[in-house]
This record gives structure tokens, C-alpha cells and sequence, in this order.
């Protein structure tokens, strides 16, 4: 639990117990950040190598995360499929097991709770954020939230505002195999919990995901999508019987 103070999870275990506007605090929380942030040290250990070339995949990236990791009601029980869903999206190769058991509670739980999709591609997207451009970043995210803003509620309290200002804090600190708040609320987590406990025989997942690149030969990321395409499929059945 060292790294409580980093947990994203804890957060939105936090704001189910005092809910507020997010959107508004955000984006005055990533203006101000911006103007205390410094983007990344292109320079290399080496001086005959020279620079890293410089990347703007922060100016979309940063954005794209924290919108997709602020979503109206968050749920703990989202964070337990961040594993399964990286995994097989970027073709590492997993246990048939992690495959199918996972798999299986991944195609119902989205069903049930289709906003999970919106943590799991802000994790794909803070994959890719590298502080070349992070002030650029967090000032277009800024502007973002601004614009969300405009559709929620402003009933706040200083619990809540300190809460939100916490969780934004974390969607820039990302360390997704630490995220251990286990999946207590709402009651759709019933289904997050056995993967929540399969996560532990997969730890070293995240290792992979910070030194590999996606495979692109591989078709695992076919499960993910077939679990989506159930879901979806499962959505429309009941539609159809309820009307």
C-alpha cells in the first residue's frame, strides 16, 4: 500500500461517499497544473546521442485520458478488468485461463456496466502519454473539462472538491498494477470480484505493458472484442423482450 497516494481507485471509492461536479474541478485543477508542470528531459544520458525526438502524442493523449477516466457514476469494479482488457489488446499472450474466466465476467459486467469501456481505452491512451508536451496536454484537457462541464451538476461540497482534486491528481500518476481497492460498489462488482483475485497470479502484466510495444501479429485482441459483441448482443435481447 505504498502507493496509496497514487490510487485512482481509492478516489472513486471516495466520490461514491461525497459525489460532486468533476469536470469543472478538473479543469481548473489541470490550468493550474500546467503552469507548474515541466515537460520531460528530451536530453540522453549520452551527449554523442544526442535528443529524443520530440512527440506531440501528449497534446491528444492527456485529454483523451482523464475525459475517459471521468465518467458520471465511477465504479471500482472497472480497475479489475484493466489487466485481462491490455493484455489481450495488445497481444502479450496470456494463460488460456485468463483468457476465457475473465473473459466470460468481462462480457456480463459490461453488459450491466457498459461506462467500464471508458477506464479500460483511458488506460490504452495513458499508455502513450510521454511529458514531451505535457503543459500543452494538460492545458487542451483544461479545455475539455471546461466544455463537460457545462453538463453536470455544480452541488459540491469541500469533501467533494477535495476528493475530485485527488483523483485528478492520480490520472496523472497512473500506476495500474497498484490500483488495489477491491470492488465493493455498487452491486455489479459481484462480477469483478473473481477477477479482481485472478489479477494476482498475472502481476508482472504491467511490466510488460511499460517495456513492450503491441504485438501486431497476435489475434488475441479478438477476445475483448467478442466479449463486447456479446454484450452488445445481450443489450439488444433485452431491448427486444422488454418491448
Amino acid at each position: 500500500m505504498k502507493r496509496i497516494h497514487e490510487m485512482l481507485s481509492l478516489g472513486v471509492l471516495l466520490f461514491n461517499l461525497f459525489p460532486g461536479p468533476q469536470n469543472l474541478v478538473h479543469g481548473v485543477y489541470y490550468l493550474l497544473r500546467a503552469w507548474f508542470t515541466t515537460d520531460k528531459d528530451r536530453n540522453v544520458g549520452f551527449p554523442e546521442m544526442g535528443r529524443v525526438p520530440e512527440r506531440y502524442t501528449d497534446i491528444l493523449c492527456v485529454p483523451l485520458m482523464t475525459l475517459m477516466l471521468t465518467v458520471p457514476k465511477p465504479s471500482c469494479g472497472d480497475f479489475a478488468f484493466v489487466p485481462y482488457f491490455v493484455t489481450h489488446v495488445m497481444g502479450y499472450g496470456s494463460p488460456v485461463w485468463f483468457s476465457v474466466l475473465p473473459g466470460a465476467f468481462f462480457t456480463v459486467y459490461t453488459f450491466l456496466r457498459p461506462q467500464v469501456l471508458y477506464l479500460l481505452f483511458g488506460a490504452l491512451a495513458s499508455r502513450y502519454v510521454r511529458g514531451d508536451n505535457m503543459r500543452l496536454g494538460l492545458v487542451f484537457a483544461a479545455g475539455c473539462h471546461f466544455i463537460m462541464a457545462a453538463f453536470e451538476s455544480l452541488e459540491f461540497s469541500f469533501l467533494s472538491v477535495c476528493v475530485v482534486l485527488f483523483m485528478a491528481e492520480c490520472k496523472l500518476r497512473l500506476q495500474w498494477q497498484y490500483e488495489l481497492i477491491p470492488p465493493v460498489y455498487p452491486s455489479v462488482n459481484m462480477f469483478a470480484v473473481p477477477v479482481y483475485v485472478l489479477n494476482a497470479f498475472v502481476w508482472d502484466w504491467a511490466h510488460t505493458w511499460k517495456y513492450t510495444d503491441k504485438v501486431w501479429r497476435s489475434a488475441d485482441i479478438l477476445f475483448p472484442l467478442t466479449n463486447i459483441a456479446g454484450a452488445f448482443l445481450l443489450y439488444q435481447y433485452e431491448s427486444y423482450i422488454n418491448t
